[in-house]
């Protein structure tokens, strides 16, 4: 009896002391949970601060009607100031084909990521300006492959709701980011899912805000710049000066040389440690204009740099293509007319199968 006595009284003491520990343990980590939850807490709010930095889109901004943009002139060239000139071709025997309605869009599949980079031909104390250069960044989730698409903007295409065809980069100027979104896809059935714009000025500073970019100049590239012809170190205002070159080849040459800068820049930055992208973005966002809202922002930002560091090349191309548009003067302008058909070809075998 006096055995089960000593059983029964340690039985009574040792369930007290379990329970204590239980207790200590879901306090302890209660407490983790806490220190979690404030740490993620603290983390957010660095970061919505970060992306509360960059220039929203004014929801309230709205497209000009066709009625007032025909009322602005027509951005005509003269032929005195170039070498090259166009046949004379009446707008009325120009033929472009649009996005038939069962054609699928590259972007709508979900592996399909389009973010638009549109640089603005936009001077200080100018509130209205074309888009002087339209690069697609693709992202291809599934095959892991980055693209750079330049849609120069003497492309001659259909302006949609309404507007007198035109060249693309006047799309903006009738209806900002919105409008040309739409031009690219009648046009070319590219959907986008989001748009960052920058001007000259701003474009200059990111430039110097990221320390310079390396480029290597052709001799007439380097003549031109007044800088040696090989690798070089550029600041902004020669990087600026360098990707709008125009006059020693043609747009499809300054296409090229703006995919050069942007290449260079990713490369240069595609292992940017968490803490050092943070200190740039204070610096970088108040350039930059974008209608991606912040949740939008960090959905893309942990789904696609992934992508952009992994990636051993960037695949660039130009629309249109070499052999898919023909030179023509129309209503004084000198510009591309595509051939919408092989353009639209030429992007779904360079994004779509890599």
């Amino acid at each position: 009896m006096r055995k089960k006595d000593n059983q029964a009284f340690s039985r009574d003491h040792s369930a007290p002391k379990r329970r204590s520990t239980r207790r200590v343990l879901l306090w302890i980590l209660l407490g983790i949970l806490v220190l979690l939850l404030a740490l993620v807490v603290a983390i957010s709010i660095i970061v919505v601060s970060k992306l509360n930095k960059i220039n929203r889109v004014d929801p309230n901004e709205t497209r000009i009607s066709p009625e007032q943009a025909a009322t602005i002139p027509d951005e005509t060239d003269d032929p005195l100031d170039s070498d090259v000139t166009h046949p004379v071709v009446d707008e009325q025997d120009v033929t472009l084909n649009p996005v038939q309605e069962d054609e699928t869009l590259i972007g709508e599949s979900e592996n399909i990521v389009n973010i638009l980079l549109i640089g603005l031909d936009r001077r200080p104390g100018e509130t209205s300006s074309r888009s002087d250069s339209m690069i697609l960044v693709s992202f291809n989730k599934e095959a892991g492959t980055v693209s750079m698409v330049s849609f120069l903007r003497d492309n001659y295409v259909q302006i949609p709701g309404g507007y007198r065809d035109n060249r693309l980069n006047a799309a903006y100027t009738y209806g900002g980011m919105e409008l040309l979104n739409e031009a690219l896809e009648v046009n070319f059935g590219i959907y986008v899912d989001a748009n960052i714009s920058v001007d000259f000025t701003g474009f200059a500073d990111i430039i110097d805000t990221l320390g310079g970019v390396d480029v290597s100049l052709t001799q007439a590239e380097a003549n031109h710049l007044g800088l040696s012809s090989g690798l070089n170190h550029l600041d902004g205002e020669d990087a600026l000066a360098y990707a709008r070159i125009r006059k020693l080849d043609s747009d499809f040459g300054r296409a090229s040389r703006q995919q050069t800068v942007l290449e260079s820049l990713f490369n240069s930055f595609r292992d940017i440690s968490l803490a050092d992208a943070l200190d740039l973005a204070d610096q970088l966002f108040p350039m930059l204009t974008t209608d991606m809202s912040n949740m939008d922002m960090i959905h893309y930002i942990t789904e696609l740099l992934p992508i952009l560091s992994k990636t051993d090349s960037i695949t660039c191309l130009h629309i249109p293509g070499d052999d898919s548009y023909y030179n023509a003067t129309i209503r004084g302008m000198m510009v591309l007319v595509p051939d919408l058909d092989a353009c639209r070809q030429q992007l779904r075998e360079a994004l779509l199968e890599p």
